[in-house]
């Protein structure tokens, strides 16, 4: 797996992996580097730290 490395023009360049499914997300030179490939896996991630969170209280 790559890391995003970060430019002297403050961007990021490089492969950083999907936080849900791995998937290996070129950054192209962004601002701030993408931590998930699709919107619904970050809302799936948000979706399972709720319902952990929720289970922890029980």
């Amino acid at each position: 797996m790559g890391r995003p490395r970060l430019g002297g023009d403050g961007r990021y360049h490089g492969d950083l992996p999907c936080k849900w499914c791995e998937t290996l997300i070129p950054q192209n030179g962004r601002r701030r580097p993408r931590q998930y490939c699709r919107t619904t896996h970050r809302v799936k991630n948000y979706g399972a730290s709720l319902v952990a969170a929720v289970a922890g209280l029980f």
